[in-house]
């Protein structure tokens, strides 16, 4: 009879050192997981910047063959932006009347780095096509390039 009168009387549960132990381990483990969670933020940032910025190239190419004319997509470095419109007259410049899409920002931490065109415009003739190849580099700051390919004559548009 008093050992079950023993047993009733002690409560189960945890005491606050195990409980501050638990706490210490899961802040430990958090801290060491974070400068890998940094780094997958800056890669998925880039990749989803990099597929933006072909998804735009390839908008304004379509536009170029949808309505049989040209289209001047251009990219600026110093503000990391890009943007195209339509050039109904083929003067290369934009007059008032002409669509001019949204100017695209990059995500902070996420900056154009390269290209191997002779200069930060691109025009798509009527067919889709541009006249020189080349790729537009991106780059987090965890220094990991992406690469947009443009390929002359047909204007196809891929990612590296």
């Amino acid at each position: 009879m008093n050992s079950d009168r023993i047993r009733s009387c002690t409560k189960a549960g945890f005491t606050m050192v195990e409980l501050m132990i638990v706490v210490s381990i899961i802040g430990m483990l958090a801290i060491l997981s974070l400068p890998g969670y940094n780094r997958f933020m800056q890669n998925w940032k880039l990749n989803g910047e990099t597929q933006q910025f072909a998804s735009v190239l390839r908008t304004a190419r379509s536009a170029a063959v949808m309505k049989n004319i040209d289209v001047v997509f251009t990219f600026d470095m110093d503000s990391n932006t890009y943007w195209y419109y339509e050039d109904r007259d083929g003067n290369r410049s934009r007059g008032a009347s002409e669509y001019l899409s949204s100017t695209y920002e990059l995500t902070p931490g996420v900056i154009i780095t390269a290209h191997t065109f002779p200069s930060r415009t691109l025009i798509f003739g009527s067919k889709g096509n541009t006249s020189n190849s080349g790729t537009i580099t991106l780059r987090n700051s965890n220094h990991k390039n992406r690469g947009i390919r443009i390929y002359g004559g047909t204007g196809n548009i891929s990612v590296d």
